[in-house]
């Protein structure tokens, strides 16, 4: 896709996730990408950060990736809440930042929000409509808090275009065109990404289902690359 390569585009600030160096080692591309994962809370614990040990498991931590330089961030709806709503962020390295919630779509479970601040690291995307059943993956999130920040696990793509029924609240949805994979997802793992041996993310993790092991989905980036570009085009 045409907008993708506008992302890539602005590399001059060490842009994690380009093109794979045969030198680079999985380790290396991992080590990159994970600069680029930030914590998300909704709740904010003044004078601490949301990644501490006495205050991480309250604050309901999340996960969201960078997508450009200055500051706008991808997530999941249910990890950031509905648009103009405030969320709270922590980067990799241990600053915070209050976040903007400029887009939200509750039926498709993503966001983007907006941080105050630049030259930051930022991840590539891949096409997430030319995954193969079988290509291995990896997650990197925040599954639970301060002990487990940025973990990273690998798996393979299971399939791809599934539908789940989600049944919460005594309301019933569907959602679709989802990617299946292996790579343990837990739900401080929402809204992190799901990415390529090479750094490109394919997919935003979002679902586990409670009743099974190893089966995890995420959504396609390809669904949100015309929204993020929308956003940071000439902003």
């Amino acid at each position: 896709m045409g907008k993708t390569l506008l992302i890539k585009q602005q590399k001059p600030y060490g842009t994690v996730g380009e093109e794979t160096n045969e030198s680079k080692t999985i380790a290396d591309v991992l080590e990159e990408t994970s600069k680029a994962v930030v914590g998300i809370s909704k709740i904010q614990e003044k004078g601490s950060s949301i990644f501490l040990q006495d205050g991480s498991t309250k604050l309901g931590l999340g996960t969201g990736i960078i997508v450009s330089e200055n500051g706008y961030i991808v997530t999941n709806e249910h990890v950031s809440g509905s648009k103009y709503s405030n969320c709270y962020v922590t980067l990799e390295n241990g600053k915070e930042y209050v976040a903007n919630v400029v887009w939200a779509d509750t039926d498709l479970d993503l966001s983007i929000i907006k941080i105050n601040a630049n030259n930051l690291p930022y991840v590539i995307f891949g096409d997430s409509d030319k995954i193969r059943v079988g290509e291995k993956v990896y997650a990197i999130g925040n599954p639970i808090g301060f002990e487990f920040r940025r973990t990273v696990t690998g798996g393979i793509i299971s399939a791809t275009d599934r539908t789940i029924k989600i049944e919460e609240d005594d309301k019933v949805s569907y959602m679709e065109d989802l990617i299946q994979t292996d790579a343990t997802i837990n739900p401080g793992n929402s809204g992190g990404p799901l990415i390529k041996p090479n750094g490109e993310v394919i997919g935003i993790n979002s679902v586990k289902i409670e009743s099974a092991e190893a089966i995890g989905f995420a959504i396609p980036i390809n669904i949100i690359k015309p929204i993020i570009s929308s956003y940071t085009k000439n902003r």
